[in-house]
């Protein structure tokens, strides 16, 4: 029998379907595809918006299969998923078995998609972020204000550190309140302000303290609300700062220490975040942005 070419690859074949070879046929209609790759996700707990309600699943890929079922379509039998997820999506490797024609046989093929999330808070998490705050996580800086750059990067650590706990139960951030000397965290639970808070002094030069205030009683234990303030330095190095009654130049900034070199000696040395926290310190000239 005369074989055919196949007029989209060339291979030489014995019959051809709907005018291709297997495998352009195959490449032609895929066993799996997506028209919508954007997903309405819970930032908290993780829920997909589909059908109009937040559904949950057990397991991640549980929840990409019901994905696929309502904004793509599978046309076989799936033998594996495998999802790596990013904070602003989620990359899927799908095994399918099956057959796009009835004149060809099942082969398993394998796809991969990106999938986009685009974040909100379901109902559920709704109704607990309603409830009165348990801590709140006071963000202030000295002796400038926050610029929008340090503002944005707080932010970003913030929504970074809450896509890491989201599986924790460690609470919510119920709100955020952008002030001019800084940002007021509100959140659910104490243990999660504290993490923030120490999380955050990884990158900024600064220092943490707490303070509890009695709101009531529960259960016949007394309830505190607990605020958790972090005070972020932004000196820069050629600022002249004064401590106490002698001046010094900002040398360098660290996350811990800031050098400084004396004005009258010149000697260097380092100085804490607490020690520049101090009343006895103060910025006499800044020095020009850089």
């Amino acid at each position: 029998m005369a074989k055919l070419p196949c007029p989209h690859c060339g291979k030489e074949v014995r019959a051809l379907i709907e005018g291709m070879c297997e495998n352009c046929y195959f490449e032609r209609h895929p066993l799996v595809s997506v028209e919508r790759c954007e997903v309405l996700r819970c930032k908290y707990c993780g829920a997909v918006y589909l059908r109009g309600r937040w559904l949950r699943a057990r397991s991640l890929s549980d929840v990409i299969l019901k994905v696929l079922g309502e904004y793509g379509r599978i046309a076989g039998a799936v033998e594996r998923v495998e999802v790596r997820e990013r904070e602003d999506g989620a990359d899927v490797e799908l095994a399918v078995r099956g057959s796009p024609h009835p004149a060809l046989q099942p082969r398993e093929l394998t796809y991969r998609l990106s999938l986009r999330y685009v974040y909100d808070i379901c109902n559920a998490c709704r109704e607990v972020l309603s409830k009165r705050e348990a801590a709140l996580l006071q963000i202030r800086a000295t002796p400038r204000a926050l610029g929008e750059v340090e503002r944005k990067k707080i932010m970003s650590i913030i929504e970074h550190e809450l896509f890491k706990l989201r599986d924790k139960n460690v609470g919510f951030v119920s709100e955020v309140k952008e002030l001019r000397n800084g940002l007021d965290v509100y959140t659910t639970s104490p243990k999660l302000a504290q993490h923030l808070a120490h999380a955050l002094r990884k990158h900024f030069p600064s220092s943490v303290t707490v303070a509890a205030k009695a709101v009531g009683f529960r259960g016949g234990r007394r309830i505190y609300h607990m605020t958790y303030s972090l005070h972020i330095l932004t000196y820069r190095p050629g600022d002249v700062i004064r401590i106490g009654r002698r001046e010094a130049v900002v040398v360098s900034v660290g996350n811990r220490f800031i050098e400084v070199r004396d004005v009258s000696s010149g000697k260097h040395e380092l100085l804490s975040t607490t020690e520049l926290l101090s009343d006895s310190v103060m910025l006499v000239s800044g020095a020009p942005e850089s």
